[in-house]
């Protein structure tokens, strides 16, 4: 019995990869020490701006469509959600 809540939680808790469909803007959290990974974060910051982000009032949050998004590492993006 512990066992399967144990293996349901795991399943329910488990990282899942964000799954992009084309012509979407989504609203993504970015880990930038993976975006560009051995540059300052201002620089990265940068580097996205001129890749087509916009950035937002949260830190580390940045708007974009799908097809910014997907040049970018799978790991760097930690959340996106679509707006």
């Amino acid at each position: 019995m512990i066992a399967s809540i144990v293996r349901l939680l795991r399943i329910v808790f488990r990282e899942r990869l964000v799954e992009l469909k084309p012509g979407i803007r989504y609203s993504a959290t970015l880990d930038l020490s993976k975006v560009r990974p051995g540059m300052h974060e201002l620089d990265v910051r940068n580097w996205l701006m001129t890749m087509g982000f916009s950035p937002t009032a949260k830190p580390d949050v940045w708007k974009a469509y799908e097809q910014h998004l997907s040049r970018l590492p799978k790991a760097s993006i930690l959340r996106a959600e679509k707006l």
